[in-house]
């Protein structure tokens, strides 16, 4: 192998931040002892507004002032240090992992030119000198080629290096100082921005932080005006930033954490606050740099007089306020906002406009300006809310620039920031998905109750056709926060999120909302070079198909439920309940039609990706089932709930095959991808599939994890093997096996007793149909069902291995259930027909064809005679 007289070295650190962390680990268990070792330290310290003396184990208010404060001032002080190795400890690790992925950059570059020198020089030493370049093309030059390539690579190495070790050493320098002078304002501060404080030096020491963060003296009309006129000058370069600027900084970010925690706790925000923003804000709209009021900050703060990271945090601290000052909850509304952030929000103005001209300079002098509130809005703490007027509003304007956007080629990357801020508020979600507000928010909506669903309908259908860069995922937000409050502790939330999956049902499932979700006239290129010409939205955007696929995994038992279906039959006139029966939180079922649930899904098969989400949440469904049923012998609820959801996602997948126009070859070519692709998931399913694990746990206590993810695994494995073309004889015969596997589990390893004359095939006994099956294990004399077993040699025919497991269980006695004793054929049965009973007739009556496709909406069965 050849190589070059070359080489790199990078200075490193002796710290570790592995130590560091441990000696943070060592302030906390110190500061512990101090407060009483209260269980639970740092929630209570720092997760909500609260009293010293609440934190504190100890009782000491006997000690006289100056001694309390002595243990206060511990508190606080092995609560900074902790915070702070924290804080380094990240430095440290930072600079280590930038250093590495230098490292390894280089040594590729490296091993990747010593396999290109060509073969006369393969076994060289290439050096600053050797071989010598030549005129002609030649291996020499070659040689000399790459060399010079490393050269510029360990150039461009080194100097990213120089600009990380001196970000290393400024961040050493400061730690240092921060240590030195101890928990000053600024460096509280500099805590709370990065995320390592919230409340904690408020409860531990009130008196001294809260007037040291914001005091209420300063928040004066007086003050607003002047300090919008200072911060302007600095940010327009006008003042170099010094001393007071920080100063001026650390009491507007602290406005602004403030406001962020009275929206998580509800705490309250004092009027002096939000007044004083208003002021502030009004002062920097009337100064009007750049003749856009406050959205010309944004431009003001260019030209390199600050830098990258003080411009962000400027425009941060601007854009909490802004979301601050539109937040009714906290006593600012949509109309305490500055003139130039509503004309964002309010979309271009096209009124007096005649040409295509004139709408095109509209249009585009309105995305600038929507650029400058995202670039407020895009720094704002990720926590931080804006109204649900404001959100409301954002998400409305939004969705009806993104046709022109379309039309106009624009970049949507402004338009995706807006709709993520937009989409923090749940109540501004809800609002869109319901049609209005949740009890007792304040707000306007931007439609009136005629007109309410024509407008939400035109929002998400915009959101969701359109062709996103980021695929999806701040769209996702309007879901998002679903997935994360569908199983919360609090029933209130519960009810919210059920509530808002019912408005989102019912919206997209309609035939109108169909025809736009479904042919988007956008083409896509599937992972196999598939075209898809008209795709569906959820083949546009893959992070909405994924957050469809997570809400199908959480309300996994409200579509597996019988609602609208009475022993197969479909009910295609079912109407939805009143809104507060729609949702029974004992039982966390939300009530939704059949023909809803179809639609639904048909939109996760519209990608592949969820698609194989779907189907494994269903097949880890129907495995856990079994495992139900083998305990509580109850197979309507096991049975015929697993029956429903099989059928509803086999019968979702061929309706989405017709709406592509695939032949009966191609669909089972989709079919087959999706199925390999569910094999391939592994034995942990719960791992792409959490939610399912979730809802299953919830119906049975003994359903852990492991189980859980065991069936699954048994299931497919077991399947893997069966010829056939159905859900329901793949389930007949897992079910059979596990049910043997229990039998001989509790018989001690020893196989049910048969009539010794049976024959399967000819002349193969049972026994020896399931050894070829590789389904039948045998170990120190004791057998076992193999479900990862192989298949022998010979030809296996899974109908046959059926046979033999009938043959075992016909033999055998189930008395381990509160069902009365019966036969291993009988118990099985059990589950295994009322699963077809619902299974068949189900997919029967909803798996249409291209021509009667429309009898979903027209409440006609796929398999009528008059569809």
């Amino acid at each position: 192998m050849a190589s070059f007289d070359l080489s790199l070295t990078l200075r490193t650190t002796d710290a570790i931040p592995a130590l560091i962390r441990a000696r943070t680990t060592d302030f906390e268990d110190l500061d512990a002892r101090v407060l009483g070792d209260s269980e639970n330290l740092q929630a209570s310290l720092d997760g909500a507004a609260g009293q010293f003396t609440s934190i504190l184990a100890w009782d000491i208010s006997t000690l006289a002032a100056e001694d309390r404060q002595l243990w206060v001032d511990a508190a606080v002080a092995l609560t900074y240090a902790a915070m702070v190795s924290d804080m380094w400890a990240d430095y440290v690790e930072e600079f280590r992992e930038g250093r590495e992925e230098l490292l390894e950059e280089w040594n590729t570059a490296v091993t990747n030119c010593e396999g290109r020198v060509p073969g006369d020089y393969s076994s060289s030493h290439i050096t600053s000198t050797f071989p010598e370049r030549t005129w002609l093309w030649s291996d020499e030059n070659t040689c000399r080629d790459l060399y010079d390539e490393l050269v510029e690579k360990r150039t461009s190495v080194s100097g990213r290096f120089d600009t990380l070790w001196t970000t290393y050493q400024e961040h050493a320098e400061e730690i240092g100082d921060m240590l030195e002078e101890g928990a000053t304002k600024v460096n509280v501060q500099k805590l709370i921005d990065g995320g390592y404080a919230n409340w904690a030096f408020y409860n531990l020491d009130p008196a001294r932080y809260y007037t040291m963060l914001v005091d209420p003296s300063e928040l004066t009309e007086e003050n607003a005006q002047e300090w919008a006129d200072e911060l302007a000058d600095y940010w327009s370069g006008d003042k170099p930033l010094d001393d007071r600027y920080h100063e001026l900084m650390l009491v507007m970010a602290m406005i602004g954490t403030n406001a962020k925690q009275a929206q998580q706790w509800t705490t309250g925000y004092p009027s002096e606050e939000i007044d004083f923003l208003q002021t502030f804000y009004e002062s920097l709209e009337e100064a009007d740099p750049n003749g856009n009021g406050v959205l010309g900050l944004p431009t003001l703060m260019e030209g390199g007089h600050l830098s990258d990271e003080e411009r962000e945090h400027a425009l941060g601290v601007l854009g909490d306020g802004i979301l601050a000052l539109s937040d009714e909850r906290i006593g600012g509304g949509y109309e305490d906002l500055p003139a130039s952030v509503r004309s964002v929000i309010e979309g271009p103005d096209f009124s007096g406009t005649r040409t295509a001209g004139g709408f095109n300079e509209t249009h585009t002098d309105w995305m600038e300006r929507a650029g400058y509130l995202n670039d407020f809005l895009q720094h704002s703490h990720e926590d931080m809310e804006g109204g649900a007027e404001f959100s409301t509003r954002m998400m409305d304007t939004v969705s009806l620039s993104l046709t022109r956007i379309g039309a106009l080629g624009n970049d949507d990357s402004s338009m995706a920031g807006l709709v993520d801020v937009a989409t923090r508020n749940e109540d501004a979600n809800y609002a869109i998905l319901t049609g209005e507000y949740p009890d007792g928010v304040e707000g306007e909506l931007p439609w009136t109750e005629d007109t309410a669903e024509n407008v939400t309908n035109r929002i998400i259908g915009d959101l969701y056709t359109h062709d996103w860069k980021d695929d999806g995922d701040a769209a996702r937000g309007l879901t998002e926060w679903i997935e994360d409050m569908s199983w919360s502790d609090d029933a209130d939330e519960r009810r919210m999120a059920a509530e808002a999956m019912d408005g989102l049902m019912e919206t997209i499932t309609s035939k109108d909302m169909h025809d736009i979700l479904s042919d988007t006239g956008i083409q896509v290129e599937l992972a196999d070079g598939t075209e898809v010409p008209d795709a569906p939205f959820t083949a546009v955007n893959g992070e909405i198909a994924d957050g469809f696929a997570h809400l199908f995994e959480l309300y996994i038992d409200s579509f597996a439920d019988e609602e609208g279906i009475d022993g197969g039959h479909v009910d295609f006139g079912w109407e939805r309940p009143e809104k507060e029966d729609r949702w029974n939180d004992d039982s966390r079922a939300l009530a939704m039609s059949p023909a809803e649930r179809l639609i639904f899904l048909e939109y996760i098969m519209g990608n592949e990706d969820s698609a194989v989400r779907a189907h494994t949440a269903a097949t880890v469904y129907s495995a856990a089932q079994t495992e139900i049923y083998l305990v509580d012998g109850n197979e309507v609820e096991t049975g015929a709930n697993a029956g429903v959801l099989q059928s509803l996602v086999d019968a979702a997948l061929h309706n989405e095959a017709v709406n592509r126009n695939l032949d009966l070859e191609e669909e089972m070519a989709l079919r087959r991808r999706i199925v390999d692709g569910v094999a391939n998931t592994g034995n942990n399913a719960l791992g792409l599939v959490p939610g399912v694990g979730v809802a299953i746990q919830s119906m049975s206590q003994f359903m852990t994890p492991d189980i859980i993810n065991q069936a699954f695994d048994d299931y497919l494995s077991s399947t893997s093997h069966v010829n056939s073309r159905t859900t329901a004889i793949d389930v007949e015969y897992y079910t059979s096996s596990r049910v043997l596997s229990e039998v001989i589990e509790r018989n001690g390893g020893e196989l049910p007793s048969i009539n010794d004359e049976i024959r399967i095939a000819g002349d193969a006994t049972p026994q020896e149909v399931l050894e070829r099956a590789g389904l039948l294990g045998e170990h120190n004399g004791e057998y076992y069902i193999d479900f990862s077993g192989e298949t022998g040699d010979e030809s296996f025919d899974s109908s046959e291995a059926q046979e033999a497991l009938n043959s075992f269980l016909e033999s055998s006695e189930v008395d381990w259930t509160p069902r009365e004793n019966e036969s291993g054929t009988d118990f099985s049965a059990g589950f295994t027909e009322y699963f077809g009973d619902y299974y068949s007739p189900i997919e029967d009556q909803l798996r249409y064809s291209k021509e009667n496709i429309n009898g979903l909406y027209e409440g006609v069965p796929a398999d009528s005679p008059s569809s």
